[in-house]
């Protein structure tokens, strides 16, 4: 609930700078989105074996699927930075198309591009948080992740609010200005994960020694692998099918491609309930 208002302030903040803003922002939004849900998929699969070795008070069994994340993880978010840095170009041209004006689609590609390079450098940080966040919810403890991105998002609030706008003697850098506040409050919900895990270390004796090696039984890595990856692939196909409706979408302009951002923000921000 939290992050999706979140997510309609930054419609707001950033619509309010123009259509190609607001259209070159919700392109890579939808590209971070596939490897957002990609990620979640990727913890997913690890955490059954997470929860289940919590019930048998199994440390090591812990350990060792806080492992599988974190490879997988790493190796995700090498693969997308690998994407974006060299087919970044090729991913928002799909969204532009020759409805508009030429004018308006290179100032999207470029806006969209700018804030690309900058939201490539929370992606990091994203992935580690959700290897906290994913172990400590399948190990009992859902208040935490809760209050860690509680605090992610009002950072990231505030920031959009200084940067975009040029508040409080800040330079007024718009999109950019968003996808720094972005950067930053992925940052802070990192080192938020990890020193509160640090500072409450007996409470969670599974986190000691997790990150000292990659070792990691075969038969469970083949286990965690063959229930893993359906989920992994469910999220990163049905993300990039959402993607796809979205780029069909933005053959009628750029303008649509904001509308679509906006409808679907109340849309996601009304389903909360379901979920």
């Amino acid at each position: 609930l939290i992050s999706n208002f979140v997510s309609l302030l930054d419609n707001i903040m950033v619509g309010s700078l123009g259509t190609e803003e607001m259209s070159g922002v919700s392109i890579v939004n939808q590209l971070f989105f596939v490897f957002t849900l990609a990620l979640f998929g990727a913890v997913s699969g690890a955490g059954i074996f997470t929860s289940q070795f919590h019930g048998k008070n199994d440390h090591d069994g812990i350990r060792y699927t806080i492992r599988f994340k974190t490879i997988t993880v790493i190796l995700l978010t090498v693969i997308a930075i690998l994407i974006f840095i060299f087919a970044g170009d090729f991913l928002i041209g799909l969204y532009l198309h020759d409805s508009d004006s030429t004018e308006n689609l290179e100032l999207t590609a470029t806006i969209a591009r700018k804030y690309l390079n900058i939201i490539i450098l929370g992606l990091l940080p994203f992935a580690i948080s959700n290897i906290f966040s994913s172990t400590l919810r399948e190990t009992g403890q859902t208040v935490i992740p809760m209050v860690t991105g509680f605090i992610a998002v009002f950072t990231n609030c505030a920031l959009n609010y200084i940067l975009i706008f040029g508040k409080f003697g800040a330079p007024a850098l718009g999109a950019e200005g968003a996808a720094i506040a972005t950067v930053i409050s992925r940052y802070v919900e990192c080192v938020v994960f990890v020193t509160y895990v640090f500072i409450k270390r007996k409470a969670y004796p599974f986190f000691k020694g997790a990150f000292k090696s990659l070792y990691i039984p075969k038969h469970l890595f083949k286990n965690i692998t063959a229930r893993g990856l359906p989920l992994l692939f469910n999220e990163f196909l049905w993300a990039a099918g959402m993607s796809a409706l979205s780029m069909s979408y933005s053959l009628h302009g750029i303008a649509v491609v904001a509308g679509y951002s906006i409808s679907s923000t109340v849309v996601n921000l009304l389903s909360i309930s379901f979920q």
